[in-house]
């Protein structure tokens, strides 16, 4: 079939509304629960089999599965607990081997959430995935659960799709269209009322039916959570604030282990043999941006910790600690952000290993860094004066049990002299040539 090719999802009513599907649209599913996406994801599943389509449900989440067994349907495991970017890769893979004219069913994206432990990331899956599904002309389904993602998360989905849909089901089934790429009618964006077994969609003019709508979102924006802020920065907050009344649940220890400093078993018992929560709460205060602090960091304050604790009188030795971090979760938006996603993809190649390196180091090297990470950096910049400081590598793969990986990376001196501006310069082209995530400054 041709680039923006009309499909049928199923539902005549809802291809009527939306003047059809077509070839290349990715459709974003905002809902309340997974069972009103499943309303729409069911039958478009169904005629993509009756229509002899090849039809994939991309499985990753521990949910209830989106779609029953079906002939026809190939479904596809993957498990984000390998990471962004190796879980994103084996995506990109599949998505590759299937190649043009499929059609897709995937897991709901708010999963990504709890496994990665922010929005930003769920957010960076879906503005790599979602264009490369357009290239290759498919039809892909994605639900996201409203009401608990930042603001700012759910933006870049919605720029990045090409329809953008949002739908309440409590008794009645309510779809508005808040975003139809490129196809535009005068009832297109109005707010659409159908009941489940008619499958009719009406738009809503009548003003009792509205404000029976209205009380629904009313109802449900009272439940939601602060969405001006990342889902990581609101766990810290609220971690914070129940340490302040005297708890900290092992639970809690956990994730601020598994989303900032290891994923090492090994390595987050002895953390916790010697971190206290008060430790954890001003590492937090020293990071920029989310993720991974990097074996070298998490090894480092670890040493003194333990140095401290079993040996205290070398304690006074040891240098006053002074270093800021930077998640991992920044080196992957930049990568996003600067159009290097591709490019880092075909270098991972064997083909492209050696071929896409100096293309891709050029890229990293004259990107920028979004203006909200610029001006963490500005303030640390003001913490340190005009202090000598140097920005580190702090590698997924140093200072782990059996791979020490010395002097594998680089180490950039800032002399930090000159205008505020030259010194925000310099240390962003250190940052930037830092080969791996995340980094260290201090």
């Amino acid at each position: 079939m041709g680039a923006f090719d009309r499909i049928k999802s199923g539902l005549p009513g809802m291809d009527r509304l939306l003047d059809s599907i077509r070839m290349g649209d990715n459709v974003v599913w905002s809902v309340s629960n997974l069972e009103e996406f499943t309303f729409f994801a069911l039958p478009f599943a169904e005629q993509a089999v009756r229509d002899s389509r090849n039809i994939i449900y991309m499985r990753f989440a521990k949910h209830e599965p989106l779609l029953p067994p079906m002939e026809g349907v190939k479904v596809y495991q993957f498990d984000p607990d390998k990471g962004f970017e190796a879980f994103t890769v084996d995506i990109y893979d599949r998505i590759t081997q299937e190649g043009r004219d499929a059609f897709y069913v995937f897991d709901s994206l708010s999963s990504l959430q709890s496994v990665w432990y922010t929005d930003l990331m769920m957010g960076n899956f879906f503005r790599v995935t979602c264009p490369y599904l357009f290239r290759l002309d498919t039809v892909a389904y994605f639900p996201v659960l409203r009401g608990i993602h930042s603001f700012d998360a759910i933006a870049r989905i919605r720029d990045t799709t090409q329809l953008f849909l949002d739908v309440y089901g409590s008794g009645m089934i309510y779809l508005h269209p808040l975003k139809v790429w490129n196809r535009n009618s005068p009832e297109m964006f109005m707010t659409h009322a159908c009941t489940r077994e008619e499958r009719v969609f009406r738009p809503m003019t009548d003003g009792v039916a509205l404000s029976r709508y209205y009380q629904l979102l009313e109802a449900e924006e009272s439940t939601r959570q602060d969405q001006n802020y990342d889902s990581h920065d609101r766990f810290f907050s609220l971690a914070k604030l129940e340490y302040r009344h005297g708890t900290f649940r092992p639970e809690t220890e956990q994730q601020i282990l598994e989303s900032t400093m290891t994923k090492d078993s090994r390595l987050q018992e002895m953390v916790k043999n010697y971190f206290t929560p008060g430790d954890y709460f001003k590492l937090r205060d020293r990071m920029i941006g989310s993720g991974s602090i990097g074996g070298k960091a998490c090894g480092m304050l670890l040493a003194r910790k333990i140095i401290r604790s079993r040996i205290p009188e070398y304690a006074p030795y040891l240098e006053p600690h002074d270093s800021y971090y930077i998640g991992s979760d920044v080196f992957y938006t930049y990568i996003v952000s600067n159009n290097c996603w591709n490019l880092r993809i075909a270098q991972r190649t064997d083909e492209g290993f050696f071929e896409c390196a100096g293309r891709l180091k050029e890229s990293l090297l004259h990107g920028s860094f979004p203006e909200d990470i610029r001006e963490k950096f500005r303030s640390l910049l003001e913490y340190y004066g005009q202090s000598p400081i140097i920005v580190r590598s702090s590698s997924f793969l140093e200072d782990g049990f059996g791979n020490a990986f010395a002097g594998k990376y680089e180490s950039v001196f800032c002399v930090n002299r000159g205008t505020p501006q030259e010194r925000l310069a310099a240390f962003e082209d250190a940052a930037q040539s830092g080969d791996t995530p995340p980094s260290q400054a201090g």
